[in-house]
């Protein structure tokens, strides 16, 4: 029977997994003395076990063939269902929120999105933002799993910029099923995963951050997701901040993960790393530079200790935008007392699109790519001066600045013929075209923050209408999947037929 059950498809094991884990808040609601809610959480946890143990049961003994049409419709479905299953304890627990709403709220924290349709958190019981938290924390292993068990094999996903073959279980041949890869694969990455977790939550705990916030920073920090209890990181000190920073550097590069750190080149100098410190760099010299001038003309530029504040800010908001993580630090918002200025939110919107590192819980066009288009020009510009020259380097260098620039390019545009088709949309829903790029933006690159930090006036996802969430849902899991994965199938499909 053990081995029968393994045939089961993973929604269903998905659906039983969130069950087992709604079992959390029901706990925490019970210890805050919330009983009613924890009757809630307990009940729909009873019922998806239930539901989920019988389908198991009764499709354990059938024999499953492979995918025929790619990892799209599985991953598409999981995203589609599985954040329904997830809202129906969300929509009991607060009345005030429709099944729709909540829907699109789990939609949002299993992309690591963090979008959130809740306009008062602080009313809102802690078991709640736990649950949310934890659909966020879920959503950045599935994402982990599914890059390397089913997106790697055909390079897709970010894959397809490395040219060696990506690490696979052993026994992980071709005609083993997705369900057996996933489940595999997670358990190579629960134990880092989690331990990654518990060591950040200890870290903040130690530092003065309450238990409950603590933890749910420390969830949100390692899936990027950016789920928290309250509006804002608020002022948590610079010892905790600069715990999460350094977790944040863990979403950078893929060498992180079991498997992928086997490659000879030190670490110093992987490109995903080398372009994140530029890009964090350069974002903090650009505000830095931009505040200081204006706090000339106000004849504070000698404020030291005010300068030194905002570059720390600038670099702590800038690595967790570049992350599609969102968190705005305090002094990121202070600065504007020293200089008079508003903080630049475009350059958080660019930082967000170019994304963290290939197979990571970062979203956005991706850091290798950026490093893999800028080889190219860096080599397109030398031909013009030596036209018959030829491009040197080891052959992983050669590839990135050829076969990998063009798929680099290959997706960007793509993204952004995605992004406009986003934005026309929003804007048949009755948005102005700022706002309209700013969300979109901020669903495909899931950085669910950044709608309140890119405009001249904080926007609010609890405003938009229905037509707008279901365009906007559907842009976070494109964002989620990657465009390239959809395009793929789609070329699939059309070859078979």
């Amino acid at each position: 029977m053990p081995l029968r059950l393994t045939r089961v498809p993973p929604l269903v094991a998905l659906i039983a997994l969130a069950g087992a884990l709604m079992l959390v808040p029901a706990g925490k609601a019970a210890m805050d003395g919330q009983a009613s809610l924890a009757r809630v959480f307990l009940y729909w946890s009873v019922l998806s076990l239930l539901i989920a143990s019988l389908v198991a049961i009764a499709m354990a003994g059938q024999t499953r063939r492979g995918m025929p049409a790619g990892p799209f419709p599985l991953l598409a479905a999981i995203y589609l269902l599985l954040p329904a299953v997830m809202a129906l304890p969300l929509a009991e627990a607060l009345p005030a929120m429709r099944f729709a709403d909540a829907w699109f709220e789990m939609i949002s924290a299993f992309t690591t999105t963090g979008a959130s349709l809740i306009d008062l958190p602080r009313r809102v019981p802690e078991a709640v933002h736990l649950w949310r938290g934890m659909a966020g924390w879920l959503g950045g292993l599935f994402i982990l799993a599914a890059a390397t068990a089913l997106l790697a094999p055909l390079r897709l996903g970010g894959y397809e910029m490395i040219r060696r073959t990506p690490p696979t279980l052993p026994r992980a041949g071709s005609t083993t099923g997705p369900g057996i890869r996933l489940r595999a694969h997670t358990l190579l990455l629960l134990p880092a995963y989690s331990g990654l977790t518990l060591a950040l939550w200890l870290i903040l705990t130690l530092v003065g951050v309450s238990g409950f916030e603590a933890l749910m920073q420390s969830m949100a920090t390692l899936s990027t997701s950016g789920v928290l209890a309250r509006e804002t990181l608020g002022s948590i000190g610079l010892p905790a901040e600069m715990a999460i920073f350094a977790f944040l550097c863990l979403a950078l590069s893929r060498r992180f993960l079991p498997g992928h750190g086997s490659r000879p080149r030190p670490l110093y100098r992987d490109p995903e790393i080398l372009t994140a410190v530029a890009l964090v760099g350069l974002v903090t010299l650009f505000v830095v530079a931009r505040h200081w001038a204006g706090a000339f003309e106000a004849r504070e530029g000698e404020n030291l200790p005010a300068m030194g504040r905002a570059a720390w800010g600038a670099a702590f908001t800038s690595l967790s935008f570049l992350t599609t993580t969102g968190f705005v630090n305090q002094d990121w918002i202070t600065a504007r007392a020293w200089s008079g200025l508003t903080p630049p939110g475009l350059v958080l919107m660019s930082v967000a699109l170019l994304g963290g590192g290939v197979a990571t819980t970062a979203g956005g066009i991706k850091l290798l790519r950026l490093y893999s288009l800028a080889r190219l020009s860096r080599f397109e510009l030398m031909r013009m001066i030596y036209p018959s020259m030829v491009i040197g380097g080891n052959e992983h260098d050669r590839f990135l600045a050829t076969t990998a620039a063009r798929s680099a390019w290959l997706f960007a545009m793509v993204f952004a013929l995605t992004s406009v088709v986003v934005v026309a949309l929003l804007l048949f829903s009755g948005m102005t075209l700022e706002t309209a790029m700013i969300f979109g933006v901020s669903a495909l690159t899931n950085t669910g923050q950044l709608v309140q930090v890119a405009g001249d006036l904080p926007l609010y996802w609890v405003l938009l209408g229905d037509p707008a969430r279901v365009v906007l849902a559907l842009a976070m899991i494109l964002g989620r999947l990657e465009i390239l994965v959809l395009l793929a199938a789609i070329l699939d499909r059309s070859r078979r037929n």
